[in-house]
């Protein structure tokens, strides 16, 4: 039974992460990519083609026929209203996410994915991602209809559902290809009956076992997911990339920006991202008056001090018997951990073995696996019981005080946004109200 607490820190936790998205609509980014996408997002016909990448490849046209599609629905005639349809479609992935922990996931494992879903929504990188005219930003919706379907792989129909989104999904952005094919790997390695002594195929059909993935359905799933990107494709052989192979991109597998990325961003570090020079002034922040508080500087450490904390703890459980070892890695201990870990590997592995430059945007696809990471770390299944409630209301006193700390963080970076407007230089830019009011 869910007690009344919970579900009021749940709603506030929703109704926090709706304002910090939907708030102050025009102090948006407005670069050269959200230009161009709100531009072309007005196309009467769904062109063959996305917007052109950095390294002069364009991407696939469902990158562009899904902001056609919000335009469509939405009515934008502006930037401000396009990004506001993104907006919305963040915060249906924020209710959802909800709906599918306390639908889908078992009692014992429902708790972690509830702290997921509040800690997603007041992160402040996941805010700054869900405001965004940019395909990267479309992809949490889909990344939940995709976890519905690998939840549900035994079945014939989610796992069709799960082969068609995880094709769309690098459609989308080609993060989105390394994810849905590092679930697949993670699911032929390690999805196996786990059984002492497996039984034959006879003794499967008297117990009524079935195949633990519908790999057929799958196949088809994905068949059929990949027949829009056959323009790209053709594209793609009958004009190859001029652009001089760097031999040197081996460099990019050595740096585990993933794994760094995903130790960091969950737990809202990564605000010098966007700020870049001015991230030394955001830290001063918020001012009373002129003087400054230097309030965002202490929440940056306290949540460091949290983060070490619990990475630690993680680090003590690593001397455990081989089996437990063995179960903290694969993850066969619970659905929650299979499916985190295949995140964690399985996608981890296959982008960096890539050797591309991993950037933080290619994070985005992961919704909410990360927060759901650091739920886990805060709520091991042995502080789970009756007899251990001292471990477990500590972990629950962390993700409060995580929550309330990247609230407290999303609240000053988008005032401070709100604010300052201009960060020529930056990765943010000139945001769309400033340049409305040079004109």
């Amino acid at each position: 039974m869910i007690r009344w607490w919970a579900v009021l820190g749940m709603g506030l936790a929703l109704l926090a992460g709706a304002v910090l998205r939907l708030i102050w609509p025009t102090d948006i980014e407005y670069k050269a990519d959200e230009v161009w996408t709100f531009q072309h997002s007005r196309e009467t016909e769904l062109p063959p083609l996305g917007m052109p990448s950095s390294v002069d490849v364009p991407n696939p046209g469902m990158s562009l026929w899904a902001f056609i599609l919000l335009q469509r629905l939405s009515g934008a005639e502006d930037p401000p209203a396009l990004a506001r349809a993104v907006q919305l479609a963040n915060v249906a992935a924020l209710l959802l996410l909800v709906v599918f922990a306390l639908r889908h996931v078992p009692p014992p494992e429902r708790e972690a994915w509830l702290w997921a879903a509040a800690l997603v929504a007041v992160n402040p990188l996941a805010v700054l991602f869900h405001r965004k005219i940019w395909p990267p930003c479309l992809l949490p919706l889909l990344t939940l209809a995709m976890l519905y379907g690998w939840w549900y792989r035994q079945r014939r129909g989610p796992a069709f559902l799960w082969g068609l989104i995880g094709a769309c999904l690098g459609q989308i952005h080609m993060s989105g290809f390394f994810f849905a094919g590092g679930f697949a790997l993670w699911a032929l390695l390690f999805d196996r009956p786990s059984h002492p002594n497996p039984p034959s195929l006879a003794e499967k059909v008297r117990i009524g076992e079935r195949q633990r993935v519908a790999w057929g359905s799958w196949l088809v799933g994905s068949a059929m997911g990949v027949l829009p990107m056959l323009p790209w494709l053709a594209h793609l052989l009958s004009h190859p990339s001029t652009r001089p192979l760097n031999l040197h991109r081996w460099v990019h597998a050595c740096e585990l920006k993933f794994w760094v990325r995903w130790c960091t961003e969950a737990f809202g570090l990564g605000i010098n991202y966007t700020f870049g020079p001015y991230f030394r002034e955001f830290l001063r922040y918020p001012l009373l008056g002129d003087r400054p508080t230097y309030l965002v500087g202490v929440l940056h450490g306290f949540v460091v001090g949290v983060a070490l904390l619990l990475l630690l703890r993680a680090a003590g459980q690593l001397g455990h018997p081989r089996e437990r070892w063995y179960s903290l890695w694969i993850g066969r201990s619970s659905a929650s951990a299979f499916t985190q870990n295949a995140a964690l590997w399985g996608f981890g592995l296959l982008l960096t073995l890539s050797c591309f430059s991993i950037h933080r945007h290619y994070m985005i696809v992961l919704f909410p696996l990360e927060f759901l990471w650091v739920a886990r770390l805060a709520l091991p299944p042995d502080c789970l019981t009756a007899s251990a409630a001292g471990p477990l209301r500590f972990g629950r006193a962390l993700l409060l005080s995580l929550c309330l700390a990247q609230f407290l963080l999303s609240a000053n970076m988008l005032a401070y946004i709100h604010g300052r407007k201009n960060f020529a230089g930056a990765e943010y830019g000139i945001s769309y109200a400033a340049q409305q009011t040079a004109r």
